[in-house]
């Protein structure tokens, strides 16, 4: 189960967006999920998942060395298939070293 956090200003409208997106991707992929909504100001601590990825800008890093992926192209419409692209390529990384991790 790949567990992905959305972060983005008030942890509502582009969270949605950019997490409606993100699922479907998945979903394509046939990667089992779960995600979670935040606000990117609750990034820093963030722990228990996967990945996590941000509406906007940020430098905020994960104390617990989470990956954060900047998702603004999926908003903006421009990138947004690259983006998706290296998602999936950096998910399915991810993965494959939790599988390889638990043996």
């Amino acid at each position: 189960m790949f567990r992905l956090t959305v972060a983005c200003g008030g942890g509502i409208v582009t969270t949605t967006l950019v997490t409606d997106q993100l699922k479907d991707a998945l979903k394509k992929a046939k990667i089992q999920h779960r995600v979670t909504p935040a606000k990117i100001t609750q990034i820093a601590n963030i722990q228990d998942q996967d990945m996590i990825v941000v509406t906007g800008k940020t430098t905020v890093k994960n104390v617990n060395n989470i990956p954060i992926m900047i998702g603004i192209s999926l908003i903006m419409g421009v990138g947004d298939t690259q983006f998706i692209e290296e998602f999936l390529k950096r998910v399915k990384e991810i993965e494959e070293a939790k599988t390889h991790g638990s043996n």
